[in-house]
């Protein structure tokens, strides 16, 4: 019996060390992709894009080489804030996205709109996009937004709305 619960512990250790060295190598390639200067950046009117007025407007930014996307960022500002997604690809592939949550600072005289403070942040480091797996590193909690049931519903259609902006260029 302990011989087998020490075993278990011992592969519980393992799995965990080897998660954290992917997420090590996916922080990795991010911080790559942010320093690349070879990269083109192709900047979009979000409102223009989705048809979606929205009061602070927003933005779709695609980096890329070689007709091969980087990374994707949308912002979109609201009354209360902006929200920020980034997705971060290798080989045409998602690798990580950050989902960020702003939201003005509240005053005794109503919103300060030259302030803003960081509600909530969400990290995805995707192991295997098609099947969904990956590690979630969440702080703090949504506000303006809601959790997609899956990656798919959340994050396709960034991806998708910057494949056609590139291809209507």
């Amino acid at each position: 019996m302990k011989k087998t619960f020490a075993t278990i512990l011992l592969l519980i250790g393992m799995l965990t060390f080897g998660q954290e060295k992917n997420l090590e190598k996916i922080n990795h390639e991010v911080n790559s992709i942010d320093l690349n200067s070879e990269l083109t950046i192709h900047e979009f009117d979000w409102v223009k894009l989705t048809g979606i007025i929205t009061d602070g407007g927003g933005i779709l930014k695609v980096w890329k080489k070689n007709n091969t996307i980087h990374k994707i960022l949308q912002e979109i500002g609201l009354s209360y804030g902006r929200l920020r997604t980034s997705i971060y690809f290798k080989n045409g592939s998602p690798i990580k996205v950050i989902e960020i949550e702003e939201n003005f600072e509240r005053t005794n005289d109503g919103l300060n709109f030259s302030k803003l403070d960081q509600t909530f942040k969400q990290e995805f480091f995707v192991f295997d996009w098609e099947m969904g797996e990956g590690k979630y590193k969440k702080i703090g909690k949504r506000v303006m937004t809601e959790g997609g049931c899956s990656h798919f519903e959340s994050y396709e259609p960034i991806i998708e709305r910057a494949k056609k902006a590139l291809q209507n260029e």
